[in-house]
């Protein structure tokens, strides 16, 4: 079979719109699939759709293995696998000609895979585990071809600065020197960064003795501290480092703010009429909370625009929370932090922009908030309805939340105090830490508002209960 043979084209376009990482499913979207190289054995496609390029690397396969379905297809008597769950694939790789790879640890050469096979099914981009004479490696291997990947330039950036909380990184992989792969060791864990905070609080619900966390958050502190000077100290790239905040970017941060709330709201109404009675009365009793809640959304953009112009923006992760951390338990590392691709709800220029770091620590105080939620439901076997409800009415979980949040702040600011990353001065920003943070966390929370407006709309009421309680913050203890 010719690949790009018409035959060939439809079978590649039914899979394609049936693939976990498509983004327009539902839509239809004209896919003209094209060939840059081929080994005979392994073909790189490209898809061009808008200004976005994606990247589908095809192993020619005997037939498709049961686990991987939807992972590939067949077209007559031969099978096309996506690559990166074929022990050939590196080997292959290296075969192309438009194929590259930065050593940064281990010659690709020098690598021998022996068994491969999925980490996840449920990820956008192919993560693939192999067995290998290096030990077992992790593959992340990205669908999605940006311009400029931010994630393997934060990546690099931290193996060279030595910073401890990443996988150990042996190389990236590019295609027409467009980052397509990350090759990195495997992490084995007790779970996400959230697994002991889980145990803790479920603890702390049930009335037995609670499993001891406070240290772990205050060790997160130092972590995402050592981060952030690792990405914004000594560094002879723009991209990393800090710089004063301008006008222009708080008109974005203000707009974007804005244009995600009244694009959630709109989004849920148009969604709701769709779904079924109950679930239509939830979601419209939240969206009804979302809209009473917009005083609190313009007092956080008053905040934003009084106060951020004292911080400095820089280099952040952007989408810091619990679940893009490994929770290893070894009392030394602790958490190994996995994931630095950013926001997926944000356009390009928003991606790559610099930010207050405080907007991190914002992060993982909502990333505390949905931890709470699932912790709720569990326990008293509710709904996300009734756990957001609980959550505003009366809600069990706040006061050992604010006692990890505090923790994690504290640290995190006794970690780059003196290091002039957080602002011109710093000793203001300490003394009121949480008029800095607030309007962060409620700029955070309308992001996830508008996210799962877009992917998940009954699970709106998490972010707006979280807006709801926001001001709390603002009374919390200061340094």
């Amino acid at each position: 079979m010719m690949i790009n043979s018409d035959t060939f084209n439809a079978a590649f376009r039914n899979y394609v719109f049936n693939a976990r990482w498509w983004p327009w499913k539902g839509s239809y979207v004209n896919v003209e699939p094209y060939v840059i190289d081929t080994t005979g054995k392994l073909s790189i496609v490209l898809m061009k759709i808008g200004d976005a390029l994606f990247h589908v690397p095809l192993m020619k396969t005997e037939k498709i293995p049961s686990e991987l379905t939807d992972r590939g297809f067949c077209v007559d008597d031969e099978c096309f696998l996506e690559a990166e769950y074929s022990p050939d694939y590196l080997n292959e790789f290296m075969k192309l000609k438009v194929s590259k790879y930065v050593e940064l640890l281990s010659s690709i050469e020098d690598i021998k895979v022996y068994v491969a096979r999925p980490l996840t099914l449920e990820s956008t981009n192919s993560i693939a585990v192999y067995e290998t004479n290096k030990g077992t490696l992790v593959l992340k291997s990205y669908r999605l071809l940006p311009d400029v990947n931010i994630e393997t330039l934060i990546l690099k950036h931290l193996a060279r600065k030595k910073y401890k909380y990443i996988p150990k990184v042996h190389g990236l992989l590019f295609i027409d020197n467009l980052a397509s792969g990350i090759l990195m060791d495997y992490v084995k864990g007790l779970g996400d960064g959230g697994a002991p905070f889980y145990a803790s609080l479920l603890d702390y619900l049930e009335g037995r003795k609670e499993r001891y966390t406070i240290g772990l958050a205050s060790k997160l502190g130092v972590i995402i501290g050592e981060m952030h000077i690792a990405l914004n100290t000594d560094s002879e790239e723009d991209f990393f480092g800090v710089e004063n905040v301008t006008d222009r970017d708080l008109t974005i941060w203000i707009n974007r703010v804005e244009k995600m709330y009244s694009s959630g709201l709109k989004r849920i109404e148009k969604l709701s009429i769709n779904l079924e009675k109950r679930d239509r009365e939830e979601v419209e009793y939240w969206r009804k909370l979302a809209e009473e809640a917009e005083s609190i959304i313009y007092e956080a953009v008053n905040y934003l625009e009084k106060y951020t112009r004292d911080l400095y923006k820089a280099r952040t992760h952007q989408d810091l929370h619990l679940a893009q951390m490994i929770y290893v338990g070894d009392g030394e590392i602790d958490f190994v932090i996995t994931d630095f691709e950013g926001e997926p709800g944000r356009n390009r220029e928003e991606r790559l922009m610099k930010e207050p770091l405080l907007r991190d620590i914002a992060s993982m105080i909502r990333s505390y908030h949905y931890l709470s939620h699932a912790v709720l439901m569990n326990k008293f076997s509710a709904s996300r309805h009734d756990a957001s409800t609980m959550m505003v009415k009366n809600d069990p979980t706040f006061n050992w939340r604010i006692r990890h949040v505090i923790a994690m702040t504290f640290s995190y600011i006794a970690r780059v105090h003196g290091v002039n990353i957080l602002g011109y001065d710093e000793n203001k920003i300490v003394r009121n830490i949480w008029i800095y943070l607030y309007p962060w966390v409620v700029e955070r929370a309308v992001y996830e508002f508008f996210y799962e407006s877009l992917y998940r709309p009954l699970w709106i009421s998490i972010p707006v209960a979280g807006l709801l309680e926001a001001r709390k913050y603002l009374v919390a203890p200061r340094i």
